[in-house]
């Protein structure tokens, strides 16, 4: 059951990152728009690189539908214009998500939906899209990092950064919770190590320990001996279901004390749930999908899915959307003119599109005629770093094998 709304104060010094990580102008309008060839004449292009195995491929199916959505939605509005997506697995491992970027930029993908876990984007961006000048929009990457990369403009998210993330759960930890002393325990690489770094920065008691496990290790034992050691109030746990299940498994097992359980947003799962069932008594902050086209989105998602949308989906059906009209405005498959078109298509004072008025949208842009995407997840608006996505907290918990959503946070007084 959701509580009433609150607001938490967490003007947090060096939080967030807001360094440029430059932009596309975009001065060649008029040229563009000379040449730009009628929608009736075009295919739109657009792929996908999500994780539909490894550690996300509890969350991959749902982050592939939503992306998939839009163009479902476009087909069945018999819109004038062709519309292809191709989707290729990340697995869930930086290399892989390398290679499957290279297979759609070879194809001649112009913009690409992905990827989701922050380090598998941190290296498709770096070594892949951003060298061939292709667009990337992750609906599920939250690590600071990815706002300071020199990306050339060519990278964009729908996720919000974890710097904000881990106010909140630093907050509620200490407000909610009585914590004093914390510790963390996270999976290695960038999204674990960010997030523990952030919430240790942000929280006001005492950070004992942080430590890193290797989510491919057999046993946990050791790792969560060594977080625990001082006793401390909470325990935040950041991971990936796959890693995830077991080492909370092995917490129950061995482990279990008087300590509260934070976890991140990336064990907000169903599976988590599931398989550990009435044990886990654990807390945690996840975005939460508020924007304008939510209700939309939710009633198209689950009248062509037949299942409720899970975790980053609306960030995923936003990222589509806005990459689907930045390409309809660049009147080309062209990686550097749909990138000059994203902020475009978010911003200003053009004709507001929804999800469920894709098509519309489409044809107005498709035209020459300004648009401002509203989007499933929040206000997208991508900025100069090209982050855009909500900044709404879900604060929820486990009970009966079931997550339960207490409340919705939204930090403030911190730049998103």
């Amino acid at each position: 059951m959701k509580g009433n709304r609150r607001r938490y104060l967490a003007a947090v010094a060096g939080a967030t990152l807001s360094v440029s990580a430059g932009c596309l102008t975009g001065d060649d309008t008029n040229g563009r728009e000379e040449s730009r060839s009628p929608l009736a004449e075009r295919t739109l292009r657009y792929g996908s690189v999500l994780p539909m195995s490894g550690g996300l491929e509890q969350v991959g199916q749902t982050i592939l539908n939503s992306a998939a959505l839009p163009k479902i939605e476009l087909e069945e509005a018999s819109l004038s214009v062709d519309v292809e997506h191709e989707a290729v697995d990340s697995e869930t491992s930086p290399s892989q998500g390398v290679e499957a970027a290279r297979q759609l930029i070879d194809d001649g993908v112009p913009v690409i939906v992905g990827a989701a876990a922050s380090d598998v984007t941190l290296q498709m961006v770096q070594r892949a899209t951003i060298p061939a000048s292709v667009v990337s929009c992750s609906p599920a990457s939250s690590t600071p990092t990815l706002s300071i990369v020199n990306d050339r403009g060519y990278s964009f998210r729908t996720a919000p950064s974890d710097s904000l993330q881990a106010v909140v759960a630093a907050e509620l930890a200490a407000d909610e919770h009585g914590a004093e002393t914390a510790a963390t325990l996270y999976a290695m690489g960038d999204y674990g190590r960010q997030l523990s770094g952030a919430f240790s920065a942000s929280f006001g008691g005492v950070i004992q320990n942080q430590v890193s496990f290797d989510p491919a290790a057999e046993r946990y034992a050791e790792v969560l001996s060594t977080a625990l050691a001082d006793g401390p109030d909470v325990l935040f746990l950041i991971g990936y279901p796959e890693s995830g299940i077991p080492l909370l498994e092995t917490y129950y097992d061995e482990f279990a004390g008087d300590e509260t359980v934070f976890v991140s947003d990336g064990l907000q799962n169903e599976a988590v749930a599931a398989e550990l069932g009435d044990r886990l008594t654990a807390y945690g902050v996840a975005p939460n999908s508020s924007g304008p086209g939510q209700s939309a989105f939710r009633s198209r998602y689950r009248e062509e899915y037949g299942v409720e949308p899970g975790l980053f989906a609306a960030n995923s059906y936003d990222a589509a959307a806005t990459s689907l009209l930045a390409n309809a405005v660049a009147g080309a498959n062209d990686g550097q003119a749909i990138a000059g078109r994203m902020r475009d298509v978010t911003t200003g004072d053009g004709t507001e599109v929804l999800p469920g008025d894709l098509a519309d949208g489409i044809e107005l842009a498709g035209a020459g005629e300004p648009v401002r995407y509203r989007g499933a997840s929040g206000e997208i608006e991508f900025d100069e770093n090209g982050d855009g996505g909500s900044v709404e907290y879900e604060y929820f918990t486990f009970s009966g094998g079931e997550i339960e959503v207490v409340d919705e946070l939204t930090p403030t007084g911190v730049s998103s």
